[in-house]
């Protein structure tokens, strides 16, 4: 499949937005949204979002006809935020678009929908939004206790992929600091 830059992403952002009959909103999660609104300088395979974009279909369409870029756009098959990341939604401006409103979840609730899935390159992805607009310890430790109970899996896997985040982006002191927190 094909990676699309951020560059590609915007552009067809802003050919959606062109062709749209009415003002919508979109919430972009995942890489799109960690490569558009946290500088992360990664390929998405799709526009993942976290509400259901049928309404712009057509639009959509016509973006890739106009564009020859054939980008997915639609619900993500698996999100998993934390419990009050609307409430931390972030406007994602990109000039020249007027009827779409963007929101990406804000960092440390991106990194903690990354850590669900927890692959190698989801991890990357969280060091390198850490790296380029930071990420506080506290509020990702916080957050995982108070907001993140509900997500799929075995808690203890996630409890694991998490300390592999903190490692990474915090080193080890850290990672043991929060094991204990989590009583790992």
């Amino acid at each position: 499949m094909k990676k699309y830059s951020p560059a590609e992403l915007k552009t067809f952002l802003e050919a959606i937005d062109r062709n749209l009959e009415n003002d919508f909103t979109m919430i972009i999660i995942g890489g799109c949204a960690a490569a558009l609104a946290y500088k992360v300088d990664r390929h998405s395979l799709d526009i993942d979002t976290i509400n259901d974009t049928s309404e712009i279909s057509q639009a959509c369409q016509v973006a890739r006809k106009e564009t020859g870029l054939n980008v997915p756009v639609g619900a993500a098959g698996i999100a998993d935020p934390p419990c009050d990341y609307e409430d931390r939604l972030q406007p994602l401006k990109i000039d020249g678009i007027k009827r779409l409103q963007i929101f990406v979840p804000e960092k440390h609730d991106l990194a903690l929908m990354k850590i669900v899935r927890g692959d190698e390159h989801d991890i990357e992805t969280i060091a390198e939004i850490a790296g380029n607009v930071g990420l506080d310890y506290e509020i990702l430790v916080n957050r995982f206790q108070k907001e993140m109970g509900q997500a799929i899996g075995r808690p203890e896997t996630l409890k694991l992929k998490f300390l592999v985040v903190i490692e990474r982006v915090f080193g080890g002191d850290k990672a043991c600091e929060a094991a204990e927190k989590l009583n790992v």
